[in-house]
């Protein structure tokens, strides 16, 4: 049994000890059941057990938020640990470029050397546009995920234009949103025997929204399916316990007031777009800013 669900049973025994003390502590009760009772206790035994049981209760809240807050620590940690995981990936990998070029600069192809570092710093430049957002767990989803994809031999490209302070969205169901669509496109483009496979990421606002955009260029779907893919229980994937991620994601969009859609095209592949609308303090901001 995991320590948090033994928290969380301690609690609910604590919880019920002390409504059952001041349960059978209160005269009131006492004398409704009678001769079922055979102890009584003295008035101001009764208001000492009464108090200690309140305040037993009004602690059990607060540990339930601790525990919480120590589950949303936890969380915070792994998606660290994560990060962290990635830029070895990425250190990693730039310490085979500098050998690449090394080989170039001794094989006298300085300008193949040139070309090479030009590629390599337009990719870096994208990799680190990942730091603009502000929110640590999205952030470390992005670099994860980037890090995964790139080791199954997929291309990520990233355009990132905003950093979501203001998106008004719980961290929990935003990273959801994203692992699902992330984890979807990945597991779509590596299972393709397509030459190029494209994972395109784009997160930008407007006056009056925020959008982010996931696009695999494999596989194009039927308009047919446009609505089914987000249905409980339906998948293209093969086995069982499939068809619960986008329906999830919509449940959760939706929930936040947002919206997402569903488009593919040949040459281009699927798009999944999810739409937050902005507040109207944030629209009243940014407008303020554009005058």
């Amino acid at each position: 049994m995991k320590l948090k669900t033994k928290a969380y049973i301690l609690v609910l025994l604590i919880l019920l000890q002390s409504l059952s003390i001041m349960f059978l502590t209160n005269n009131l009760i006492i004398n409704l059941m009678g001769k079922i009772i055979i102890y009584e206790y003295p008035t101001f035994v009764g208001i000492i057990l009464n108090i200690l049981g309140f305040i037993a209760i009004i602690n059990v809240f607060y540990i339930i938020k601790f525990l919480k807050k120590e589950e949303e620590s936890i969380r915070k940690l792994n998606r660290s640990k994560e990060v962290i995981e990635a830029l070895r990936g990425q250190k990693h990998d730039f310490n085979n470029h500098l050998n690449v070029i090394a080989g170039m600069i001794q094989l006298n192809k300085p300008n193949k050397a040139l070309e090479y570092i030009y590629n390599i710093c337009g990719k870096t430049n994208e990799f680190f546009s990942i730091s603009k957002i502000e929110n640590v767990e999205v952030a470390a989803i992005l670099y994860s995920k980037f890090a995964i994809a790139e080791s199954k031999g997929i291309t990520v490209e990233l355009d990132i234009n905003t950093s979501l302070s203001e998106l008004k969205i719980d961290n929990i169901e935003l990273s959801k949103i994203l692992f699902n669509l992330l984890d979807n496109a990945i597991y779509e483009l590596e299972k393709s025997t397509e030459d190029e496979k494209i994972l395109t990421i784009d997160i930008g606002e407007s006056d009056d929204r925020y959008f982010i955009s996931i696009i695999n260029s494999y596989p194009i779907l039927s308009p047919k399916l446009y609505d089914k893919i987000f249905e409980k229980g339906f998948s293209t994937k093969k086995g069982e316990n499939h068809g619960y991620g986008l329906n999830i994601v919509k449940k959760i969009v939706e929930k936040n007031k947002g919206q997402i859609t569903v488009e593919s095209y040949e040459g281009v592949g699927t798009i999944f777009t999810v739409i937050f609308p902005k507040t109207s303090e944030t629209q009243q901001t940014a407008k303020s800013l554009s005058s």
